[in-house]
């Protein structure tokens, strides 16, 4: 009996432990973020029993298949990192600012400029995918342009919360330079919380819209989930379409396969330039990202002349190897004559630029090796 008593006190120490722990980190780090008001997010039509949720049943990875997951983690025979030389700056601006110009800052974060204005997606430009600065996926470099190098902006949309999309530091150093932060409903809590004056910032739901000066931003579905800490789906998410004085871009953000593209392209197309997300996979969590043949699939929905992949290459998130996503798609490209545009990071590029097919094979041991 006194064995049992002795285990049960064990086990209340490790839960308090627990619980003390969980508190201290949600508020006293302030990466974490802030949930928002729950009363307000029930008005939305997307939100049910406390959660949002998506326009489709989708299912993202259930406790019980951690174990499994973490197994097949810790055995996985990949490549996970590229080589120390994996390293890129700015290069190759152009001087007319009549023709839009991409710049892909790493992972998801994509920069567009025409006309002397600037728009950023999915601000991740911290070293880690983590609310902690010590530990989490880490960055494979640097970013190309630094949150203190980046110039004025016009505007900055986020797609979720996720830590690989909206990043604590990076936020708090380009808060001066933004003009409006576009976030999906209760986003703005975060955003709040972290020093961004209400006034900055615009929240909204699918199909909501706001034009000036020469730019106009809507939210678009997407499918996927959302979550800071140990929260799950208190917040919205969205894809975005962005027109540039018109030029017209979609941006995929982190979303799964579904039949929403069309919806999209139809209401808002057509898109002369399509920003898909092509990393990060697994079977286990098949509803929430896009393999690189799904991002075809979803390309082909819309009528978009051009596909450029994001959300690979920068953080190490799933079971495949740090190149298998943009491999892949290089491939099927070639064997189907997509309208691909592969560029490094940090690279400015036009839409009428030939891709750059292969640049990341010489920053891999084993594809180099070939």
């Amino acid at each position: 009996m006194k064995i049992l008593i002795n285990i049960v006190k064990g086990l209340l120490i490790v839960v308090a432990f627990f619980f003390l722990g969980y508190y201290m980190v949600k508020y006293f780090v302030p990466s974490v973020g802030k949930a928002p008001n729950s009363e307000k997010m029930a008005k939305s039509p997307y939100y049910h029993k406390g959660k949002f949720i998506n326009s489709v049943e989708t299912k993202s990875a259930e406790f019980s298949q951690t174990p499994r997951i973490l197994r097949n983690y810790f055995k996985r025979d990949v490549e996970t990192n590229p080589t120390e030389d994996y390293i890129f700056s700015e290069t190759n601006k152009q001087e007319n600012d009549s023709i839009l110009q991409v710049n892909w800052l790493g992972h998801a974060a994509i920069l567009f400029y025409k006309n002397g204005k600037y728009v950023l997606a999915d601000p991740m430009l911290g070293e880690r995918a983590s609310p902690f600065t010590f530990m989490g996926p880490k960055r494979f470099s640097a970013p190309p342009i630094s949150a203190e190098n980046l110039p004025e902006l016009e505007a900055v949309v986020i797609s979720h919360d996720h830590y690989d999309h909206l990043d604590y530091e990076t936020i708090k150093k380009i808060t001066a330079k933004t003009k409006y932060f576009y976030v999906p409903t209760g986003v703005s809590a975060s955003l709040e919380y972290w020093g961004v004056p209400k006034e900055k910032i615009k929240e909204f739901s699918w199909w909501d819209t706001h034009t000036e000066n020469g730019i106009t931003i809507t939210a678009t579905p997407a499918r996927h989930f959302s979550g800071r800490l140990l929260s799950q789906n208190n917040t919205f998410w969205a894809s975005w379409a962005i027109e540039m004085d018109g030029d017209n871009i979609y941006f995929g953000g982190d979303t799964g396969i579904f039949d929403g593209f069309e919806e999209i392209d139809a209401k808002l197309g057509p898109f002369e330039i399509a920003i898909m997300p092509i990393g990060a996979y697994n079977e286990a969590w098949h509803d929430i990202h896009m393999d690189p043949k799904e991002a075809i699939e979803a390309f082909k929905q819309m009528r978009a002349l051009r596909l450029f992949p994001i959300h690979w290459g920068t953080f190490d998130l799933a079971l495949h190897s740090w190149y298998e996503p943009i491999h892949e798609l290089e491939q099927l490209s070639s064997e189907t004559d997509l309208p691909l545009l592969s560029h490094p990071q940090g690279k400015w590029f036009k839409l009428s630029d030939k891709s750059n097919n292969g640049w990341w094979r010489k920053y891999s041991k084993e594809i180099s090796s070939e």
